[in-house]
């Protein structure tokens, strides 16, 4: 039975370079994105659907929570630069709430 949802407690951004999404073998996956900017708050993300043909790039500063597979396992490259700086937000601590990822279109 496919998942509805999925909940995230955290986020984050790198300042310093951007981060590379890549299914071994095809895939789907969903990532929460939203703009840049430090006044985050959970309203401000929107789920991206990759339907496992391609990758997905996220330029530095635009925020990222969890990467969640549409099946029970996938294999993902994960490439960012050589600089691992960060920028996180707890939902549960800051918000009191999670982050709903909805898992299907």
């Amino acid at each position: 039975m496919p998942h509805e949802r999925a909940l995230v407690w955290r986020a984050n951004y790198h300042p310093d370079g951007g981060q590379l999404f890549y299914p071994l073998s095809g895939e789907s996956f969903v990532v929460p994105l939203a703009l840049p900017g430090d006044d985050i708050t959970p309203d401000k993300f929107t789920g991206f659907w990759c339907n496992g043909k391609g990758g997905l790039y996220i330029h530095p500063n635009i925020w990222d929570g969890a990467v969640i597979p549409i099946d029970d396992h996938a294999e993902l490259l994960d490439r960012q630069g050589r600089v691992h700086a960060r920028v996180s937000v707890d939902f549960a601590k800051e918000f009191g709430c999670y982050l709903a990822v909805p898992m299907r279109l």
